[in-house]
């Protein structure tokens, strides 16, 4: 009868270590799953990339909702519970913020789901560690993210930290991001939180100071202006700020002034978060007069930019005509040279993308390239055209793939003379274009040669 005994003891603590099954979950606090992601190139956007997976900690938050924190900028397709099995049913993507990695998956498929976490502040302030605060950036993100200090360095993988049975937040190295930006995140149904809109410089030097300002104690110098996120045509670099709302900032001490400034921005007077579209008003000093900015508050997205950092929502855009390879430039696509993308890639579009990144427009303007020419029949001789800029179709000048598309469907052209970066121009048909586009498609099997989605 002990021998009995002692093998159940045995398999209760094997049980304990196997990973999630389908039906014994509800008790569970953080549960482990794995997520997939969708791999996409920015110089080959019509292949569908192999997929990858990494393991992602989950916590419940009701609702048939969980709650983790992943890879940023990347393109997440689903998740599923750890098991030795396939009856676990796969958790679809409700909301996934590309600044942060939060991310809400739900499900509708498990009858017996475990207990909610409770995302209380209150509990928070009582409960959790507490200590200096700092507003930093995660990683490959821009939006500013204040966070909690810990005097241990911790995993870089997300993971959650629990004091009793309070949810303290989520710890990334030494951070701590506390359990206000998950309850939000929640709350909200998963909308990116908002940035500032522009980048400024509290420690002005004494001669800075002078040249600046020498009347007004602690202004704030506007550096940059986020196109697309701030008040672009409102405010400029070189401007002084010398109110946020209310609140003047003579008022405010040099120690951890850049925190303060923050706060003032993208939190309520109650120290609560402000959310999407709540405004912001400036009072700022230029050119020896005293002006008045307001705005709304937005998301960071680089979609605005002359040249963004990659393609909206993770679908590189491209149309092929002729042969002919054509997108939109990003950095995305000049990352992907390799790690000496500075040195292998067209030299040119490095240029453009330095100095043009973040130019402001008063309209969405792109800088169209041709990346390659599919060897064909008919377009011999423009193989070695590869990385250029599109500059004019028929004399008209290009500002996006949307307009290149709506030029090469006018009825009422009968030739296209495509004039490239360099000097180089190709000359097609109507007919010629339209026999290149089934000779493309019985070549090289192509699904589609255009995405265009916005």
């Amino acid at each position: 009868m002990k021998s009995f005994k002692f093998i159940l003891v045995i398999i209760s603590i094997f049980a304990t270590l196997l990973p999630l099954g389908a039906e014994e979950f509800e008790d569970k606090r953080v549960i482990e799953s794995r997520i997939t992601f969708q791999k996409t190139s920015h110089q080959n956007p019509w292949l569908v990339g192999e997929p990858f997976s990494r393991k992602l900690n989950l916590i419940y938050v009701g609702k048939g909702l969980f709650f983790g924190v992943t890879l940023p900028k990347q393109y997440p397709v689903f998740a599923e519970f750890e098991s030795f099995d396939y009856s676990v049913p796969k958790l679809g993507i409700k909301s996934y913020d590309e600044e942060t990695g939060f991310l809400l998956l739900e499900t509708k498929e498990i009858p017996k789901l475990p207990k909610p976490v409770a995302l209380d502040s209150k509990s928070f302030n009582k409960q959790c560690v507490t200590g200096k605060s700092r507003y930093v950036f995660l990683p490959f993100s821009k939006t500013p993210i204040k966070v909690l200090l810990l005097e241990n360095k911790t995993s870089e993988e997300p993971n959650f930290f629990f004091k009793n049975q309070t949810l303290c937040g989520v710890t990334i190295s030494e951070y701590l991001v506390p359990t206000e930006y998950v309850e939000t995140f929640y709350r909200t149904e998963g909308k990116p939180f908002p940035h500032p809109g522009f980048v400024f410089d509290v420690n002005l030097t004494p001669s800075e100071r002078e040249y600046y300002s020498k009347t007004f104690k602690n202004p704030l110098l506007v550096t940059e202006v986020i196109p697309g996120v701030g008040p672009a045509y409102n405010l400029f670099p070189g401007d002084l700020v010398t109110e946020i709302g209310t609140v003047s900032l003579s008022k405010v001490d040099d120690w951890d002034r850049a925190d303060k400034v923050y706060d003032l921005i993208l939190r309520k007077s109650d120290g609560s978060l402000r959310g999407l579209g709540e405004n912001v008003q400036l009072k700022l000093h230029r050119n020896f007069q005293s002006q008045t900015v307001s705005y709304d508050l937005r998301a960071y997205d680089s979609n605005d930019f002359l040249i963004p950092e990659e393609a909206k929502k993770r679908k590189p855009l491209y149309l092929i005509a002729g042969g002919f390879f054509f997108t939109e430039l990003t950095n995305a696509y000049l990352k992907e040279f390799g790690s000496e993308y500075r040195v292998k890639s067209e030299k040119k579009l490095v240029y453009l993308s330095d100095y043009y990144q973040k130019k402001v427009h008063p309209v969405r303007e792109k800088i169209v390239i041709l990346s390659r020419v599919f060897p064909l029949e008919g377009n011999l001789g423009y193989q070695d055209f590869q990385d250029l800029v599109l500059e004019k179709v028929n004399g008209t000048r290009i500002t996006s793939l949307g307009q290149l598309k709506t030029l090469l469907q006018s009825e009422d052209t009968t030739y296209y003379a495509f004039e490239l970066s360099g000097g180089k121009i190709a000359f097609f048909s109507r007919r010629e274009i339209l026999d290149l586009q089934q000779e493309l498609q019985l070549t090289y099997k192509l699904g589609r040669a255009y995405n265009l989605e916005d």
